[in-house]
């Protein structure tokens, strides 16, 4: 999108109405996610399809919407101590039912110090937090942390008892770095000894994991 030239106010009540036109611009993606092209024509923009990355135009419009974001804000760009308050705000607003996620995701993306520390520091104290592995291997994406996601993956897999919460843990693990080349599952074969529930959990995911990879193999040869 690009905002017709026409439109523009040159005068010193430019920035001014530059503010209102971001608000309203947030304010159209957040109650019209799937029809935004068409409210935004009618605050003046022109739709131009040159493969628009939808995510980053979100993000670079995104701004903190209560003070527990304007916290997390200050936090990210260093202007607070990171304490139990910062690890609790983002839990609460990553899990809220209107998290503000352009906000949160551009410093995912651009592998924000601060926000590993949290999310480290985080998974010290809470070795069994999905929200926090998961975030873990989320900002992975954006900047290597291999060595990171295997560790506390593991400690999770070692310190979690219930079975079934242990084999989705193991499956997650999996997932994260196997793009990296990184079998979870044969390293979790060599953290549990034979015999033991944990092992046999172990040993029936990679079955299950060597029978869809011949399936797929033989997919492409069928």
């Amino acid at each position: 999108m690009k905002k017709n030239n026409n439109d523009i106010d040159d005068s010193d009540s430019g920035d001014y109405e530059c503010e209102i036109i971001r608000d309203e611009v947030t304010r159209i993606f957040k109650e019209n996610p799937h029809d935004y092209i068409s409210e935004l024509e009618k605050l003046g923009f022109e739709y131009c399809d040159d493969e628009i990355d939808h995510e980053e135009l979100e993000e670079s419009l995104a701004t903190p919407q209560n003070t527990n974001q304007e916290y997390l804000v200050s936090y990210f760009d260093g202007k607070i101590a990171l304490s139990d308050k910062s690890i609790a705000i983002f839990l609460e607003e990553r899990n809220s039912a209107t998290a503000n996620f352009p906000l949160l995701r551009k410093y995912f993306k651009s592998a924000n110090p601060y926000l590993l520390s949290l999310i480290i520091d985080g998974l010290e104290r809470d070795h069994l937090s999905e929200e926090l592995l998961s975030d873990l291997a989320f900002f992975h994406g954006f900047h290597n942390q291999l060595s990171l996601l295997i560790k506390y993956y593991s400690h999770a897999c070692e310190q979690q008892e219930d079975l079934d919460a242990f084999s989705k843990l193991a499956m997650d693990f999996y997932d994260a770095v196997l793009p990296d080349g990184f079998n979870a599952y044969y390293a979790l074969r060599d953290l549990f000894h034979s015999g033991t529930d944990k092992r046999k959990v172990v040993d029936f995911l990679i079955e299950v994991a060597e029978q869809a990879e011949n399936d797929a193999k033989r997919d492409v040869y069928f």
